[in-house]
């Protein structure tokens, strides 16, 4: 009856026997008809639905008669099948998604996947390598004709498809900075162009060091000579980094390489995005403000770094307080003679 009430005064009235396994399937249609998600989540949130939500729910379930303890039995259900807790999160913010646009579409009253009970996120610390590593596979990597995109990725911090779909005309070497405006997605057998992903806005700016423009230079004769070389079959796309005939590169190539390097040379595990990290560990320990890292890293606050990198900014913070103490006269105390004659 409570139900019934909460119907009438929301204006959710209807009689349509519609299931919540349909439902979700005409709610992924209007979202990829409308272009409402990128290519790559909408993807994701299909394998979710299809995989996930609906085998839970089953094909005759209602989407009326759709309550909280169903919802509460497929987070329990994913947790039992080992379910990782942000593998889990997704889910459910897939399905929360849809239900609040049929709450918004007057389909439903209330949201039942709202305020639902999920496992907690442990945040992992960050571990990258240290410089001398980075150094080791930077020797390593300039051997390979794409060398120059592993070290302008450590040198800016960009992420995987900001580099593969980065274009010369967004690049200005003598002003030595260059403008994020495109990515390049892969989505299963496809490469796509999307827009960037970015907490702080859009198209931002990626100040470059010395040694990055460079890295940028030498890759640009290097780029004009193959293009010499494949003479008509070479492919004009524009883009800063391509295969040898000027093709586009497939995302999933640069992270295939990484992965083959890293192994060949013996060094710490660490996955191609894991040097955007690296990239921000080596600005916090040159003792960078904490407010250029999280501009640079693309973070909308301080916090969301703050957060990330909670141990090196320890480490900077430590760092500047000995620099401090260093420029003070010594104590003629006890214990300073003892600690500076060690």
């Amino acid at each position: 009856m409570r139900d019934a009430e909460r119907g009438l005064k929301t204006a959710v009235y209807g009689f349509k026997r519609t299931t919540a396994a349909s439902y979700l399937q005409g709610w992924l249609d209007a979202q990829e008809k409308h272009n409402q998600l990128k290519p790559s989540t909408m993807r994701m949130y299909r394998t979710y639905v299809d995989k996930d939500i609906v085998p839970a729910f089953g094909p005759k379930l209602l989407l009326n008669d759709l309550r909280k303890p169903h919802v509460a039995g497929l987070i329990a259900d994913l947790q039992g099948a080992g379910r990782g807790a942000v593998t889990i999160k997704r889910i459910h913010a897939t399905l929360s998604s849809a239900l609040a646009d049929a709450v918004q579409d007057g389909l439903l009253a209330l949201n039942p996947a709202a305020g639902a009970r999920l496992p907690r996120v442990e945040k992992n610390r960050i571990e990258v390598w240290e410089p001398e590593d980075a150094g080791t596979f930077l020797d390593a990597i300039a051997e390979h004709r794409l060398g120059a995109l592993f070290e302008v990725a450590i040198l800016s911090g960009m992420r995987r498809g900001e580099l593969c779909g980065l274009r010369w005309q967004d690049v200005d070497l003598v002003a030595r900075r260059l403008v994020v405006r495109v990515q390049l997605v892969q989505v299963g057998k496809d490469v796509l162009e999307g827009t960037i992903k970015t907490e702080a806005g859009q198209n931002p700016v990626v100040a470059l060091s010395d040694r990055a423009v460079a890295a940028l230079m030498a890759w640009q004769f290097k780029q004009v000579e193959e293009r010499e070389q494949w003479g008509e079959a070479y492919v004009e796309t524009g883009r800063v980094f391509t295969y040898e005939d000027g093709r586009q590169l497939r995302p999933a190539y640069p992270s295939k390489l990484f992965e083959l390097t890293v192994a060949k040379l013996g060094l710490p595990p660490m996955r191609f995005h894991d040097l955007r990290h690296l990239h921000a560990s080596l600005m916090l320990a040159s003792g960078q403000d904490l407010a250029i890292v999280s501009k640079t890293m693309g973070h909308s606050n301080s916090q969301i770094t703050r957060d990330l990198y909670a141990h090196m900014v320890g480490d900077a913070a430590r760092n500047a307080a000995e620099g401090a103490a260093s420029l003070l006269p010594s104590r003629k105390s006890v214990l300073t003679t003892v600690l500076t004659e060690q």
